[in-house]
């Protein structure tokens, strides 16, 4: 009798622990409340709100905002609202991946006590350029990093960022009748397709055979789980293969156009990083044929040009601006924007000079609309002084004689890209004088010749920084930071 009053008291009490001991993650996503950008902190099954009671449970729970790879993570003041947790990211974090993490306390299942510790990472976006491991063993020992493949996604489960293996993944969102699960290859990595937009829940579970004592309460093992919420959009584009030769060595901020089958590039920085020499900066003019890639054709060049930019129009190539490191590698940094404004007949393959810009300009960009050339944003660099320039200039290519006339910028940008659309220019992104990059878009109108504001690029800052537009098929395209490569919407209003 006493031992069936026991074995009922200890079921009793196996009913009394919470099933969200069970069956509960701490996950964490970013949203706009309205007002501002805000994280939010759920105790739930899946990245969705569950009875706000189970808050009380994680209510100790740690929350990070992760800045850029130089920046430092910044502590998150957790408050309960509602059905979450929640901490306004602020103006500086409000495009950060955030994580949370909490030791839960040692629980005991049948004849095992186990620690039990819970980790959670949401991305803002659904740039899978962007899904970065954080790699910080101490804010997220166990995290899940995605990639996008042809295959599907990758779903990696890193372990003091070490990939592992044998870890369990489960899979939910949209489109999933039923769980996904299954466990991590040698290399840590589970394969899985989503096929639909919307949030998606990913967790991992790792377990470590270590014993210890927490809160006075010894334990046999260590149960770790972390949760991704992944915001995810399935490409309209798929990258095409090739068998394009490479370059003869690596370079940056270099001059690049296409006309008719061939693709042309001048100039570029093949040095360190933000280290600039005229040993390290090419006036190389070199050539691809497109349709039969057999190699790089080398063509007469010119001056040493970092940050330049190449225009193909009317059977002819245009190169404007750039700047010239005037120093050698062993001597203070010396660079100067220049005022070269050429054309290159591909008949002839000469050079020809045109009207110099009316200031030394680089680090800009440059399209045809029309028959009119535009030069838009970048800064004038005379040694250590710069000047961000605030007009867009207009050469008309069918005058004869013709000079440049300035038109002035709503904006001050270095580093965007330009495109020609639906008979307006588009300047996309770019570095500002204050506030870092920028994923903001202006509009010119040349009938009404007046700027206006666009709609912002998909992602964080650095997403505008370094971009490439173009217009292809009666569509404008943007390949940014991340990799991804988006498109404006038919409405004109979002990408």
């Amino acid at each position: 009798m006493l031992n069936r009053r026991l074995t009922f008291l200890a079921l009793i009490a196996l009913l009394a622990i919470p099933a969200a001991a069970q069956a509960h993650f701490l996950w964490i996503v970013t949203e706009s409340d309205g007002k501002s950008q805000v994280a939010k902190v759920y105790f739930s099954e899946s990245a969705t709100p569950d009875d706000p009671k189970f808050l009380d449970k994680v209510a100790k729970a740690q929350a990070w905002a992760i800045g850029d790879r130089r920046g430092q993570p910044t502590a998150l003041k957790l408050e309960k609202k509602d059905d979450a947790l929640v901490a306004d990211l602020g103006t500086e974090q409000k495009h950060a991946p955030v994580v949370v993490k909490q030791t839960y306390g040692v629980l005991t299942r049948g004849e095992e006590s186990f620690l039990l510790n819970y980790y959670a990472k949401g991305y803002p976006f659904a740039l899978p350029g962007s899904w970065r491991a954080i790699g910080d063993a101490e804010l997220l020992p166990l995290e899940v990093v995605a990639k996008v493949e042809p295959a599907g996604v990758a779903l990696k489960v890193l372990w003091q960022g070490e990939p592992q293996a044998g870890a369990t993944v489960t899979v939910e969102g949209p489109g999933i009748s039923t769980k996904l699960e299954g466990t991590t290859d040698e290399k840590g990595v589970f394969q899985t397709r989503l096929a639909d937009a919307g949030l998606y829940s990913i967790r991992a579970k790792h377990v470590e055979a270590r014993a210890g004592e927490h809160d006075g309460m010894a334990y046999q093992s260590v149960r770790h789980y972390t949760t991704l919420s992944l915001p995810y959009s399935p490409a309209t584009l798929r990258t095409a293969s090739h068998n394009l030769p490479d370059l003869s060595k690596g370079i940056t901020s270099f001059g690049g156009a296409i006309y008719g089958d061939w693709l042309y590039v001048y100039g570029g920085h093949f040095g360190r990083a933000h280290e600039y020499s005229s040993d390290e900066q090419s006036g190389d003019f070199l050539r691809l044929n497109l349709r039969d890639p057999q190699g790089w054709e080398t063509l007469p060049g010119g001056p040493k040009l970092t940050g330049t930019t190449l225009v193909a129009h009317g059977g002819k190539v245009y190169r404007l601006g750039g700047f010239t490191a005037k120093n050698t590698s062993d001597q203070p940094e010396s660079l100067w924007s220049q005022n070269d404004f050429a054309r290159f007949d591909p008949a002839t393959k000469q050079w020809e000079s045109l009207p110099s810009l009316p200031d030394g300009r680089s680090s800009h960009d440059a399209v045809v609309l029309g028959n009119t050339l535009y030069v838009v944003g970048g800064w004038e660099m005379k040694d250590a002084e710069k000047k961000w320039h605030d007009t867009t200039l207009a050469f008309d290519l069918s005058a004869s004689p013709a000079s440049w006339r300035s038109i002035p910028q709503s904006f001050q940008r270095r580093a965007l890209s330009v495109a020609a659309f639906n008979n307006r220019l588009y300047a996309l992104g770019g570095m500002q004088p204050k506030g870092g990059a920028t994923t903001a878009t202006s509009v010119y109108d040349p009938e009404k010749n007046a700027w206006s504001d666009g709609p912002s690029l998909v992602g964080a800052g650095l997403e505008g920084f370094g971009s490439s537009s173009f217009a292809c098929g009666g569509k404008l395209f943007v390949t940014t930071m991340s990799g991804v490569v988006q498109q404006l919407a038919p409405s004109g209003e979002n990408w």
